[in-house]
C-alpha cells in the first residue's frame, strides 16, 4: 500500500467513458505499488490486463479482473451474493445466466454473435469465452471464493488501511441522477470503508470523485439495481495483516 509522501489522494485517474473497470485496476496498482507499469493510455493498460489480446472492443468484467490481480500477486477474496451451486451452473449455461442476472430493462442490449461476443449493456462488450475466468475462480487455490454473502457485512468486517473493495453497481442510482436514454448505468468503483452510515468510495467517473461519501442505503440500491445477483472483490497486499482496522462508528 502507499507509504508516507506518496500522495494517496491522487491514486485514481479519471476514466475515459466506458473504461471504469480498467481505470479502477489502474487505481489498484497505483494505490498499492505506486505504478501503472508505465502504461501511457487505455489501450496499453487494457492489453496488460488482456495479456496482449485486446482488440479494441471488449471490456473487463469482474472475474477477469480478479484473476489478473491474483496473477500479479495481490490477495483476492471474491464474494458472490448467490450460492456455489448457482455459480457452477452459470459456467454450464452462460447465456441463461446473463439474462437472469441482468435487469429486464437491459435485456434489449444483450446480443451474441458467431465470434462469441456478447453485450450485456449498451456500452460493454465481452466474450462468452471469458466465462473461463469464472471457472478459474472456482478452481483457484489462491483466490478465495465466498458465497451467499452480504456486501455491507463483508466491508464492515474487513475494512482497514491497505484494503480496497472493487464493486459493480448502477451509477445513476449511486449518484441519484436521472438515467440517460439508451445508456445503461453499469459502473465499477473502488471503496474503502463504512463510517457514519456512509460508504467511502473512489469513483473513476467521469467525473472523478475521490473519498466520496454515499449513504449506505443508496449504495445498496445501486448494487441491487444491477440485477438479481452481484459479486465483488476484496483486494489486499501481503502486508494487509499488519494494517489497523477502520472502526465502524454506527450501524445502518
Amino acid at each position: 500500500m502507499l507509504r508516507d509522501g506518496k500522495h494517496p489522494e491522487y491514486f485514481l485517474p479519471e476514466a475515459v467513458p466506458g473504461f471504469c473497470s480498467l481505470t479502477c485496476c489502474m487505481g489498484v496498482l497505483n494505490y498499492f505499488w505506486s505504478t501503472s507499469f508505465n502504461g501511457q493510455n487505455t489501450w496499453q493498460m487494457m492489453n496488460l490486463f488482456k495479456e496482449g489480446l485486446y482488440t479494441g472492443t471488449e471490456m473487463l468484467d469482474l472475474p477477469e479482473i480478479a484473476c489478473k490481480l491474483d496473477q500479479l500477486g495481490f490477495n483476492i477474496d471474491y464474494y458472490l451474493s448467490y450460492s456455489e451451486e448457482l455459480h457452477r451452473d452459470s459456467l454450464e449455461n452462460p447465456t441463461k445466466y446473463i439474462y437472469e442476472r441482468t435487469p429486464s430493462q437491459y435485456h434489449k442490449y444483450i446480443k451474441t454473435d458467431e465470434q462469441g461476443y456478447y453485450r450485456d449493456s449498451g456500452t460493454s462488450i465481452n466474450r462468452l469465452g471469458d466465462i473461463k475466468f469464472d471457472q478459474k475462480i472456482v478452481d483457484s487455490q489462491s483466490i478465495i471464493a465466498h458465497y451467499d454473502v452480504d456486501i455491507i457485512q463483508v466491508i464492515k468486517e474487513n475494512q482497514r488501511e491497505g484494503c480496497l473493495f472493487l464493486i459493480g453497481l448502477d451509477r445513476y442510482t449511486l449518484h441519484n441522477e436521472q438515467p440517460y436514454e439508451d445508456l445503461p448505468g453499469g459502473h465499477v468503483i473502488l471503496a474503502s470503508k463504512i463510517e457514519d452510515d456512509h460508504i467511502v468510495i473512489f469513483d473513476p467517473g467521469p467525473p472523478l470523485l475521490l473519498y466520496h461519501r454515499v449513504p449506505v442505503e443508496r449504495f445498496m440500491k445501486a448494487v441491487d439495481e444491477m440485477g438479481t445477483y452481484y459479486s465483488f472483490m476484496k483486494i489486499t497486499d501481503k502486508h494487509a495483516d499488519l494494517a489497523p482496522f477502520f472502526p465502524v462508528s454506527s450501524t445502518p
